[in-house]
């Protein structure tokens, strides 16, 4: 299904951009509009709050993630009892409330949403981005692991090619670099807050990349939405780190 005049109508957006035109709940309200399909593929996307909102929750801090499908007083009853869950994230659930949320749990919990999203998005565009997104995520943990001296097959979610020189290639750049030389700047990145950064950059390139000749598509839809939940995660760290520097004059 084409989206002629929604497309037109959004603004164009810029990684580094600090005021937006349009929000993620302007995108929602649209929702709507959208045929049964495509709002399944949204579903999908929103999801992945909720799997932070759980992390989140399991790790006491009683905070509402935006954006979520589900919301945060929902999955406080599903930690407890799960019974209004996929059954994947029921068995992860149910080991999280009984053994905590240990680093390896959360990667079980994180492992489920990818199976659980790349089984049920359809078309070409969602399914091949939440690859992308969780090859690319599996690298971060991997050099974050290495540089820890940890084995870095202990902290990878999922299967395929990436996984599986991420557990064996002793190589700096575990032997992915000429297919993906993203990795090389990921490598490079000096501390935990600098990856990010570039992991987010590298996101935003890739749906460039993957909508480049969509047009009037959903998919370019589905990667606004992506960009837009980069772009106000950002905004909202700056005005957390804005307050904390008030807080902190106030108290001269």
């Amino acid at each position: 299904m084409k989206y002629y005049f929604l497309v037109s109508y959004l603004p164009e957006l810029h990684p580094d951009d600090r005021k937006l035109r349009v929000r993620i709940a302007d995108l929602l309200d649209e929702m709507d509009h959208f045929s049964e399909e495509d709002r399944r593929q949204v579903e999908l996307v929103l999801l992945a709050g909720d799997v932070l909102q759980i992390e989140r929750l399991l790790s006491g801090k009683d905070v509402e993630v935006f954006p979520q499908l589900f919301g945060r007083g929902f999955w406080k009853e599903q930690i407890q009892s799960p019974k209004e869950v996929p059954e994947d994230f029921a068995e992860v659930l149910e080991m999280l409330r009984l053994e905590g949320p240990s680093p390896k749990n959360l990667d079980l919990l994180y492992e489920a949403y990818y199976a659980y999203a790349i089984e049920r998005a359809s078309g070409d565009f969602l399914p091949a981005y939440l690859r992308f997104e969780r090859d690319l995520r599996n690298v971060m943990a991997a050099v974050r692991a290495r540089r820890k001296g940890f084995a870095p097959s202990e902290h990878l979610v999922g299967e395929g090619d990436v996984v599986e020189a991420l557990e064996r290639s002793t190589a700096e750049d575990f032997g992915l670099g000429a297919e993906h030389p993203w990795i090389e700047r990921l490598i490079a990145a000096k501390d935990p807050q600098e990856m990010q950064g570039i992991m987010e950059r590298i996101i935003w390139e890739k749906l460039e990349e993957m909508t480049e000749s969509r047009d009037f598509d959903f998919d370019v839809i589905l990667a606004y939405l992506l960009k837009l939940q980069i772009l106000e995660k950002g905004l909202a760290l700056s005005e957390d780190q804005g307050m904390e520097i008030v807080k902190q004059l106030e108290e001269l």
